[in-house]
């Protein structure tokens, strides 16, 4: 599997439950479908997802695949930006 570093900015539908027994935003919002470079990607599924200080900011990456690819998404709690950090494939 080839691993090739992406770092750009993605449009991200997700959903986002408010139950009270979650405890973290990752448990909460759930990606389910992005677009980058103007191409549309349904997640099948959210294979890991963890969390990540970087000064004031919180990170949550998200391991996600398309049934071909596996992707990492990255959400930036305090802008709501999500980023494509990387993109896994055969090859």
């Amino acid at each position: 599997m080839v691993n090739n570093q992406v770092n750009e900015s993605v449009k991200v539908y997700a959903l986002y439950n408010d139950q009270q027994s979650r405890r973290f935003p990752h448990d909460r919002l759930k990606p389910i479908l992005f677009i980058w470079r103007n191409r549309q990607y349904r997640i099948q599924d959210i294979t890991y997802v963890w969390r990540e200080n970087q000064g004031d900011s919180e990170l949550y990456h998200y391991a996600v695949t398309d049934g071909t690819n596996v992707y990492e998404l990255c959400y930036e709690a305090r802008t709501f930006n999500w980023t494509l950090s990387s993109v896994s494939c055969e090859g």
